[in-house]
């Protein structure tokens, strides 16, 4: 996909607020739809990838806008498939954290926790990867699915609370 002709055909649509392709720095175009801003990457491939929805229902409305404009522009009739690949989630358990306690409690195998290098606390599952920092707020990154991401985070909100 020629990404500087896409970039330059984005830059006349309503529907699409925000268009930078700087092939120097980055081998993609980055865009933001309306109304809501939504951030959307797309690839030389003919892929694109989405970030910043709030729901799966707000992701899915964001690919029928995607294809509603690129079946605009290249004229195809069929649907795209589409997927989840990666869900990150936040949470916020309201109340400070002691990191190095949460290291002992949650144990050296699973977790990284070096201060001058990153203000949070790692925790990595076989799936999934939770950041924790000293604030009590939580960021969830590497599952597809909304019930695999609740169930993590509280798993380790449970943990959590066990110490605090």
């Amino acid at each position: 996909m020629d990404l500087q002709a896409l970039a330059d055909t984005f830059s006349n649509r309503e529907e699409i607020t925000d268009v930078t392709f700087e092939p120097a720095e980055n081998h993609w175009l980055q865009t933001r739809f309306t109304p809501d801003d939504t951030y959307v990457a797309f690839y030389q491939s003919g892929r694109c990838s989405i970030a910043g929805c709030t729901s799966v229902e707000h992701y899915q409305e964001i690919v029928q806008r995607v294809n509603s404009v690129m079946q605009d522009l290249l004229k195809f009739e069929y649907e795209p498939d589409a997927e989840i690949s990666n869900i990150v989630a936040t949470a916020d358990l309201g109340t400070p954290i002691s990191l190095k306690a949460l290291v002992l409690e949650l144990g050296m195998e699973q977790t990284e926790y070096e201060p001058e290098q990153f203000p949070a606390l790692m925790y990595r599952d076989s799936e999934y990867v939770v950041l924790v920092f000293a604030s009590g707020k939580l960021l969830c990154t590497g599952l597809t699915n909304l019930d695999a991401v609740s169930d993590a985070i509280d798993s380790i909100s449970s943990q959590i609370q066990a110490i605090v």
